[in-house]
């Protein structure tokens, strides 16, 4: 608009000046006085005046439309950003509530391991006169608070993850990393297992990047769909059973290695979080070993929240599937808006430089703790091996194991005799 009154009024102005300049010192040429003025010039000239109006009308529906759609357009481009700004707040909001939640409840699990440290200091050395088992003394239960508020927290990081893997923007932003469109690449639980994890060292390199640094990410709402059944169990043994004797070697050997300065009680929390979380039956050596899955969960969680460089690419696609067609200003411009909106996303922030010639060189990041107790369960993975004899795991059969278990146990049936009269 400011554009248009200034021409306007500037065209005005000349015009009025020129003529009237024309008039005060006689400029018209010697045919137009007019003792010589004939009425076909008067036409002419009647004909040059209204080409000149039109030309000037035609200027001026130009830039009303040139005007009009410039409006059209940026109206367009706000409520294009109002609706990706939305996006970003509610993808913003889920990792802030994830975050908080799995921190919140590890600090539940410190308070059990401190409780539980001051428990063991107090039993007396060795016990006497006992067959069996040995019994738990009396004073070797959590306190109410500290049992309940455990609870509490567990119950809201599994609700608070489930629920973030339901809800509709998130999935499209994990299924856009998934497409041909992302350069984000995505690790599927196919690619690498959690079992896998104990199994080769590929698989930990694999799950160590996607924690470490924010160029992959973990499909791990894939991930809680496998694990669904067993996702929890803990939580049923805090409210049945009581937990400082059904894990007492676990508690025990976590508390070992914070004595001998191998873990701090924040790793120990870490750990004791994962395991209370989600821990299963591996097939390894021959055997079966339940191993702590929940503390991978945790960090890969942790690792793949959405970060800025694919919330950019998703929002950018999001225009592109748009039916709006704008300008190269207006194209630029959303560009700056989405760039602009992807650095309003909160996430934590993993090592994005990341130097393995030299560490030194590389960012710090808001996962260090997790990161490095990663690395020293990658380079140790007994230190995930569950020690207390647990139940209700799932177990996985294939189908050539259950034909032999039913015949072994068809040949091992006893065989009953017709009762005689």
């Amino acid at each position: 608009m400011s554009q248009l009154t200034l021409a306007t009024v500037m065209f005005g102005v000349f015009s009025l000046a020129f003529f009237w300049f024309t008039l005060k010192w006689n400029w018209l040429p010697d045919d137009l006085l007019p003792s010589n003025l004939t009425q076909e010039s008067t036409g002419l000239f009647d004909a040059l005046g209204g080409w000149a109006l039109g030309f000037a009308g035609a200027l001026v529906a130009i830039r009303i439309a040139g005007l009009a759609t410039n409006i059209q357009q940026n109206d367009s481009i706000r409520e294009e950003i109002i609706y990706l700004n939305r996006s970003v707040e509610k993808i913003s909001d889920i990792n802030s509530k994830v975050t908080r939640s799995i921190y919140d409840a590890k600090r539940a699990c410190t308070a059990l391991l401190l409780e539980y440290d001051d428990i063991s200091k107090a039993k007396p050395a060795r016990l006497i006169n006992y067959y069996g088992e040995r019994p738990a003394p009396k004073s070797s239960e959590l306190s109410p608070e500290v049992l309940s508020n455990l609870i509490s927290k567990l119950d809201d990081l599994i609700s608070t993850i489930e629920e973030s893997s339901r809800d509709f923007v998130f999935r499209s932003l994990f299924k856009f990393a998934r497409s041909p469109k992302s350069d984000n690449h995505i690790v599927s639980p196919e690619d690498a297992p959690l079992d896998d994890f104990f199994l080769e060292e590929s698989t930990r390199n694999i799950m160590l990047g996607i924690v470490a640094e924010d160029l992959k990410v973990y499909d791990f709402i894939e991930q809680l769909n496998r694990s669904s059944k067993n996702l929890g169990l803990g939580i049923s043994h805090l409210r049945s059973k009581n937990i400082l004797v059904e894990y007492s070697k676990d508690l025990e050997q976590l508390l070992k290695l914070v004595r001998t300065d191998k873990l701090e009680y924040s790793g120990a929390a870490w750990l004791l979080l994962g395991m209370f979380l989600l821990h299963d039956k591996v097939e390894k050596a021959g055997g079966k070993r339940v191993y702590n899955t929940g503390f991978l969960l945790i960090s890969l969680v942790l690792g793949s929240l959405p970060n800025r460089e694919l919330l950019k690419e998703y929002l950018q696609s999001q225009l592109e599937e748009g039916s709006m067609e704008y300008t190269r200003s207006g194209k630029q411009r959303l560009k700056e808006e989405v760039i602009k909106l992807s650095e309003q996303l909160y996430y934590l922030e993993g090592v994005e430089a990341f130097d393995h010639a030299d560490e030194s060189k590389s960012n710090p990041s808001d996962l260090a703790d997790v990161i490095n107790l990663f690395q020293t369960c990658a380079n140790n993975i007994d230190i995930l091996r569950v020690r207390s004899r647990v139940t209700g795991l799932n177990e996985k059969y294939n189908e050539s194991s259950l034909n032999a278990k039913s015949i072994d146990k068809a040949n091992n049936a006893p065989t009953s005799e017709p009762k005689k009269g």
